[in-house]
């Protein structure tokens, strides 16, 4: 791999989805691997360590960056930060080639009628009901690897859910392309970095904290106790977030890291997830820990 810096180029809607796909299969292209970090854009610290990871990894990095229509609710979409130019110096100065950053009908022409399904076991996970935008993150997620054509693919651990989707999908399809998961980026009070602390008040975010805190108890309880005593866990770490005035459960779970599905005498690794509204935003968080 060479250590010889580039200049990073934005390739955008002027070039249209041929700006990319020329990049993908330019010269300097073969012979190499290629990483990509899909993104939504308002790159933070977490972005930028999966940047320096392809960077380490790979001979070309492309970072992607676009917010994506159908997997938000039309308020949410609105209000998702956007920072393009900062996007662009951040994503350079981590070691990225290029920044792709398509416009929404270069991503989705009159027309397109395209989308992935969910597999069955999804239907299955009682706590999950956002199924529409998991089938958006899906379809995005394989036309951007169609388009850049990588041979690494960079997510980090924030949403196992999307993980263990985005794994099954390129299994089944048998896309080539390694997934990579990267641990969780946090702040010093152990907030998950995420772009939407950006639309967080200073009140929130502190408030914000107790997540992390709670999803170390649960955690502790079951390597004291043992993975039956989850439903326990589960209780335990829901009052402890209750206990914050600005918080509001979706939902808390302990399951298998592999499966998502209930502990059980064969699980080997756990996973302690929640999702809570602080102050209107949903913000997600989870640790993965071995069970022995």
């Amino acid at each position: 791999m060479s250590g010889k810096k580039r200049k990073t180029e934005i390739i955008r809607a002027i070039k249209g989805i041929g700006g990319i796909e020329n990049w993908a299969l330019s010269p300097p292209r073969k012979g190499g691997t290629c990483g990509l970090v899909p993104t939504l854009g308002a790159l933070h610290e977490g972005h930028l360590a999966l940047i320096r990871t392809a960077r380490r990894e790979n001979d070309r990095v492309v970072v992607s960056v676009f917010v994506n229509p159908p997997q938000f609710r039309k308020k949410q979409f609105r209000d998702y930060p956007r920072d393009l130019k900062g996007d662009i110096e951040k994503a350079s100065s981590a070691g990225a080639d290029a920044v792709f950053a398509p416009k929404d009908d270069d991503m989705y022409p009159p027309g397109f009628d395209a989308r992935i399904v969910l597999p069955s076991f999804f239907s299955e996970l009682k706590s999950q009901k956002f199924e529409w935008h998991y089938r958006a993150v899906l379809t995005v997620v394989m036309k951007l690897f169609m388009l850049v054509r990588p041979h690494n693919a960079y997510f980090g651990q924030k949403d196992p859910h999307q993980l263990v989707l985005i794994e099954k999908m390129v299994n089944d399809f048998n896309v080539p392309v390694k997934i990579r998961q990267c641990p969780t980026v946090r702040e010093k009070s152990g907030l998950a970095r995420s772009s939407r602390n950006a639309l967080l008040t200073d009140g929130e975010k502190k408030a914000a904290t107790v997540i992390y805190k709670a999803l170390k108890a649960g955690r502790a309880e079951i390597l004291k106790k043992g993975a039956g005593h989850a439903p326990k866990a589960v209780a335990m770490t829901k009052k402890m977030i209750s206990s914050q005035p600005l918080a509001r459960i979706e939902h808390v779970e302990i399951v298998d890291a592999q499966t998502l599905k209930p502990l059980s005498k064969n699980s080997r690794r756990a996973l302690i997830f929640a999702a809570v509204w602080i102050g209107g935003k949903r913000l997600t968080d989870n640790i993965r820990f071995n069970l022995s």
